[in-house]
């Protein structure tokens, strides 16, 4: 999908989100070419209402006295900490339409043939990269063949006892959840009198699990992803012509190296929808160390997987309360952030706050703390560090 195209399709679902609802709302749906799964983005401050400013769903105030307030929590009762995750690709089933006989026997069965050796399963360490890099979760690899190609290198260049020593100061992560994802495949051709439709999906199923009770747990909720070969590229570039039973020109049905290569396609966006939704479910968090005027600080940055261009809701804590003071736009380095309040809540608490902020510095103190909190993926980071601003 173009950038124009996003751009075009959030515009026009804020102007439904205003006429259908006074609602909060903080992400918006980014609908597929197919009418498949959908992108959730994050709105941008600039966009909020008085209403949307209100804490985002998921956040946990609970468990905020086990917090150290420093970069790296290492307490997991502290909501702030960050959560281990193991990544699985389970069951991945091929489910097409019977086997043809006839004409177009060879075409049609060399398309199943190829859709059923595509292993999604070979794309865990793309899933692990990507969930990486945003750094909101830690990833332990399953990765266990480039691990340990590294450290035989590692041991010969820099010795047993250097190794050793590296090792023993580096404790080992505990992980918090396994993510299980079991894909299944689907295709079909429909065939026309002059040409012929290639026609896959893939449904990805995600579920999280505690290792340690073995319960499968309905947080994070991930849910089904379905993605089509319509959403990746234009439905016409599928199409081929088939004469006397042999492909003639057209998409290549029978090339395993050109179904691969729409697949893997179809596996990226399917990726890119899942890290949307976890990081929706799982938002960023920060503690704001003080406001001057409308520009805010934070103890948190990439550090902790604030995100460019990241909406957030700046909100205080005290006794047990949470009240929105406002959301902002923050940008952050690496241990920190720093901020720009777009809009005040309409609240006495927030005219307080800026006031205050107005004519000095607003320093929160131990009894009302103030945070920001996320509310959804920025659409910059769509456009930059994913597939989806390509043409699909």
């Amino acid at each position: 999908m173009k950038l124009s195209q996003i751009a075009g399709l959030v515009a026009v679902s804020m102007a439904l989100a205003g006429c259908q609802s006074s609602k909060s709302n903080q992400t918006y749906a980014v609908e597929s070419n197919a009418g498949n799964s959908s992108l959730i983005i994050g709105k941008s401050a600039h966009d909020f209402k008085n209403e949307d400013i209100e804490v985002p769903a998921y956040f946990n105030t609970q468990g905020l006295q086990f917090c150290s307030y420093e970069a790296d929590e290492k307490d997991q009762r502290c909501p702030l900490a960050k959560k281990t995750i193991r990544l699985y690709f389970g069951d991945v089933q091929t489910d097409v339409s019977s086997t043809l006989k006839g004409q177009s026997a060879d075409v049609f069965n060399a398309m199943h043939s190829n859709i059923g050796k595509f292993q999604t399963k070979a794309l865990e360490n793309t899933l692990e990269n990507q969930f990486a890099g945003v750094n909101r979760f830690r990833i332990v690899t399953r990765d266990t063949q480039s691990v340990n190609a590294a450290m035989e290198e590692i041991l010969a260049d820099e010795g047993a006892v250097n190794v050793a020593k590296k090792a023993g100061s580096r404790s080992k992560l505990s992980t918090d959840y396994i993510m299980k994802v079991d894909v299944l495949k689907t295709g079909d051709m429909l065939f026309g009198s002059t040409q012929s439709l290639f026609q896959t999906s893939i449904e990805m199923t995600t579920g999280v699990i505690d290792p340690y009770t073995r319960e499968k747990l309905s947080y994070p909720n991930i849910g089904k992803i379905r993605v089509s070969n319509f959403d990746v590229r234009d439905k016409e570039s599928y199409t081929t012509v088939i004469a006397n039973g042999d492909y003639y020109r057209g998409f290549n049905y029978t090339s395993g190296k050109d179904v691969d290569a729409v697949l893997n396609e179809m596996s990226s966006r399917g990726f890119d929808i899942m890290l949307t939704r976890l990081l929706k479910e799982m938002p960023a968090t920060a503690q704001v160390m003080g406001i001057k005027g409308d520009r805010i600080s934070l103890d948190r940055g990439q550090n902790a997987g604030v995100l460019p261009n990241e909406t957030m809701v700046v909100f205080e804590y005290s006794a047990g309360f949470v009240e929105p003071i406002g959301v902002a736009t923050v940008n952050p380095s690496q241990q920190s952030a720093q901020g720009k309040i777009v809009r005040w809540k309409n609240s006495q608490l927030a005219d307080q706050v800026k006031d205050e902020a107005e004519a000095g510095i607003y320093r929160p103190d131990r009894q009302r703390r103030i945070f920001a909190v996320s509310v959804g993926v920025p659409m910059e980071f769509m456009k930059e560090r994913s597939t989806w601003a390509q043409k699909g």
